[in-house]
């Protein structure tokens, strides 16, 4: 090509010299951990909470076995570095996650505020919504911890257990109704679901609002995991259905199990449009103040850096949900398993209940942590358990070795 045609090219639009282009920067890819001893050095709940054995497998509290990516860690240490470990303005943080909802999830929200973590801002959010003693309805099986933050909140929570039609799960609308028409006021739903991994669809959304709107209830959409759908799969939020503005509704989310910050304490609640006052005029001492650093994190994650990153994550999960699942259906006991469409969990039940005492024998035995279905919603998930599937391919693979020959 002759020099000034080539000069020409280079200053049409859209069109780069391939000497002077600008290099393509490919998101940090995730860096799981595969040394068993440096995770049972982690003074983390997941780690800690196991048998008290040397030689200990952790899989069953929600922690991802993974370094911090650098983009949040560079921003950690840059706060560390200006001595930013006081209390945290909420106005970055806001403002982060409403982009991020409205980018990814197709939320649209009226109103944001920071608080301490999902559970603060739930029994914040009921204690000011619903009068005391008040029913709450919460799908069973579901993550334990919400039946406490009701009791907590001095509600009464009513389980209504999920509708299962083989391996998927789906809302007993019937049921809702019933226990809407019974007295409760309020109901968790989690988009999407802990522990079955149901992500629910729009027009499944669009049917809450309108139950919730029928019966008056107040909706409080525990939207903790969103960012984690599996590759491919749409994650709408409660607030992606405008309708949502004409019910009592509050959201919240935190980007402590996305990008694995728990500790750091950081999360965003929001609302509708007819509960955007009420979310205004609570005092920040009741909903807590995250500090500094969770403040900052939020913002990293949120960013540009952080979408790409949680991108790689997602595909990289959803390996290690096919690992665990191949593993589980190649065990001598049947287990029957759910194939999540979001989290990194697998919830998962032993056929039989000869079996189903042999499993719990052997996970005692081979000593791997899981956790026991019961505490789920009782004695009907007894043979159901819930793994974490967020650890290095040889971690699983160990600790799937050691269970199958506990089960021989």
């Amino acid at each position: 090509m002759p020099n000034d045609l080539r000069a020409a090219r280079a200053q049409e639009p859209g069109v780069r010299s391939a000497r002077t282009a600008s290099p393509v920067h490919l998101p940090e890819r995730p860096r799981f951990i595969n040394d068993l001893d440096v995770l049972r050095a982690r003074r983390t709940l997941k780690w800690q909470l196991g048998p008290d054995t040397p030689d200990r497998i952790c899989l069953g509290v929600a922690e991802m076995d993974l370094y911090p990516p650098e983009f949040l860690r560079s921003a950690l240490v840059e706060a560390l570095g200006l001595g930013e470990t006081g209390y945290g303005l909420p106005e970055a943080q806001e403002a982060a996650c409403g982009r991020y909802l409205a980018a990814h999830h197709d939320a649209d929200v009226a109103g944001l505020r920071c608080t301490t973590d999902v559970l603060t801002g739930l029994r914040t959010l009921m204690r000011s919504g619903l009068a005391p003693g008040s029913p709450v309805i919460v799908e069973t099986p579901v993550y334990g911890d919400l039946f406490t933050v009701v009791r907590e909140a001095g509600l009464e929570p009513v389980a209504v257990p999920l509708l299962r039609t083989g391996t998927q799960w789906q809302h007993d609308w019937a049921a809702l109704a019933t226990a809407a028409r019974e007295g409760a006021r309020g109901w968790i739903v989690c988009q999407p679901h802990n522990p079955v991994g149901r992500a629910w669809t729009l027009p499944e959304m669009s049917q809450a609002l309108a139950v919730c709107q029928e019966h008056d209830l107040l909706l409080l959409a525990n939207e903790v995991h969103i960012p984690l759908g599996m590759p491919g799969r749409a994650m709408p939020s409660a607030f992606a259905d405008r309708a949502i503005h004409g019910v009592r509704a509050f959201g919240l989310t935190s980007a402590s199990k996305a990008f694995n910050v728990p500790g750091l304490k950081s999360a965003t609640v929001y609302g509708s449009e007819r509960s955007a006052a009420a979310l205004a005029d609570l005092p920040q001492s009741l909903l807590g103040r995250p500090g500094s650093l969770g403040a900052v994190a939020t913002v990293a994650c949120y960013g540009p850096e952080g979408v790409g990153w949680l991108r790689t994550l997602r595909e990289e999960l959803a390996e290690r949900t096919r690992l665990v699942l191949d593993e589980l259906a190649s065990l001598p006991v049947r287990v029957l398993a759910t194939v999540p469409e979001a989290t990194y969990l697998v919830w998962a039940e032993v056929d039989g209940e000869r079996d189903a005492r042999r499993f719990a024998e052997a996970l005692d035995t081979s000593g791997i942590h899981v956790l026991a279905g019961e505490s789920f919603g009782g004695t009907a998930f007894d043979r159901c358990f819930r793994l974490n599937a967020a650890s290095h391919p040889a971690v699983l693979r160990t600790a799937f070795a050691r269970l199958r020959a506990a089960l021989r």
